[in-house]
């Protein structure tokens, strides 16, 4: 589990990676202020790449 987004006036934002078979899929799970977003990938690097936009766009938004 990664964590990330913890800067003063910012609400924080949890993540969450996991596979859910020895071959997937890969669940990622980004947990917000207002809920949690939900996607799935072939791999975790395609997760991990997203997770990274998601953390993004979920701060440029808090300003």
């Amino acid at each position: 589990m990664a964590a990330a987004g913890d800067w003063p006036g910012r609400e924080p934002v949890r993540s969450e990676v996991v596979s859910l078979g020895n071959e997937g899929p890969i669940r990622l799970t980004v947990f917000h202020a207002r809920g949690r977003i939900v996607e799935y990938f072939p791999d975790t690097a395609a997760a991990l790449r997203r997770q990274g936009e998601l953390e993004y766009l979920l701060a440029a938004a808090q300003g």
